[in-house]
């Protein structure tokens, strides 16, 4: 991925880290899998920019191992699983 915000890119670093650590099978929002304390620091464009790109990639294929899942939670977050 080729970003020019680098806030953004450093959000997707740990994004990536955190989802090669969760088990296979395990559901998750990105929340979740950033932190909540410091997902909710983040500005609030570049969270949105995040689910967006984030949701994007995944039904793209760029992260095989992950898929959305109908229903969000019910804080209406997106939901992913990873396979």
């Amino acid at each position: 991925m080729f970003f020019t915000n680098s806030e953004l890119k450093n959000i997707f670093e740990v994004i990536d880290m955190q989802l090669a650590n969760i088990p296979n099978k395990h559901s998750f929002s990105l929340p979740e899998l950033y932190g909540e304390i410091e997902w909710n620091k983040l500005y609030i464009g570049d969270r949105v920019m995040t689910g967006n790109i984030f949701r994007r990639e995944v039904l793209k294929g760029h992260y095989a191992d992950v898929s959305l899942l109908p229903k969000k939670d019910g804080k209406n977050r997106s939901q992913y699983v990873k396979h």
